[in-house]
This record gives C-alpha cells, structure tokens and sequence, in this order.
C-alpha cells in the first residue's frame, strides 16, 4: 500500500518536501494531525517565504478531503524543513 492521496496530491505543490501524520490521543479521541513539511520559511517576516503557500496547502488538503477520499483529519499543520 503506499501513501495516502492527500500526501501525494500535496507534494506536488512546489517547495512541499513531504508529509506525514501524527496521533493525539486526548479525552478519549484519536485526533490526526497532516503534517505538510515545507522547504521554504513559515516566518512571513523571512526573505524567501510564500504568502501564497499556505493557502495552496489548505485549498489542496480541503478539496481531496472533501471529494477525493474518506479520510479525515483533524488538523492541518506546515512545519519548515530543518536540515
């Protein structure tokens, strides 16, 4: 089986590098968080960020979510790359 739909269509967006989820277990919920890696600054303060980035992100996850897979997830979070 390989990865998830929302993880493939994510990473074609440009400076995406890879994604991944993680688990939260609190009050007896199983929350998933998508973690989209970027390879680019978060900090909208930092030269080389993109302010369009984000929304490309949200706009993409939403769609296959919403039409593409049954998947869900509870939350959405782009981290920077560190190397």
């Amino acid at each position: 089986m390989g990865k998830a739909i929302v993880s493939k269509e994510l990473e074609r967006i440009d400076d995406v590098t890879r994604t991944w989820f993680e688990w939260t277990f609190e009050k007896g919920q199983q929350l998933k968080t998508l973690v989209v890696e970027v390879d680019c600054p978060t900090d909208p303060n930092m030269d080389g960020f993109r302010p369009g980035l984000p929304d490309a992100i949200e706009e993409t996850a939403r769609g296959v979510l919403t039409s593409g897979t049954t998947m869900t997830v509870s939350f959405l979070k782009v981290v920077p790359r560190l190397d």
